[in-house]
């Protein structure tokens, strides 16, 4: 996830991204892929394939319900990882969603930055 200030107050603004590395593929040239919610960087054809069909999946449900990634509360992330059968993204919204609740905090006042520690596999 990045910040970015916005333009009409110094309120930084949430801007998520999925980034996928694909590490089974031959090192040069490197194939990357991008669009507003997602960066694919390398792999095999098959991976590529594979992390790109995920991706536009999680984008068609982001976009049959009118919201993007940063807009969607981990329970609801979860939810949507679990329809377009992503168990490791369900995974890093649960993590993400019970983290939020031991803090006391929420989706909306958590930094970038303390939502990618939560996130973690290593912050269970």
């Amino acid at each position: 996830m990045t910040t970015s200030t916005n333009e009409h107050g110094p309120r930084p603004r949430l801007r998520a991204a999925i980034i996928g590395l694909g590490l089974d593929g031959p090192f040069h040239p490197v194939r990357i892929l991008r669009s507003q919610e997602f960066l694919v960087v390398g792999g095999s054809d098959s991976t590529r394939d594979d992390m790109l069909e995920t991706m536009q999946r999680l984008e068609g449900e982001l976009e049959r319900i009118g919201r993007d990634l940063g807009d969607v509360e981990p329970e609801e992330l979860a939810e949507i990882a679990w329809r377009i059968d992503w168990p490791e993204l369900e995974e890093i919204a649960m993590r993400m969603a019970l983290g939020l609740e031991k803090q006391g905090q929420t989706f909306q006042t958590a930094t970038a930055q303390e939502l990618t520690v939560l996130a973690s596999p290593n912050n269970c």
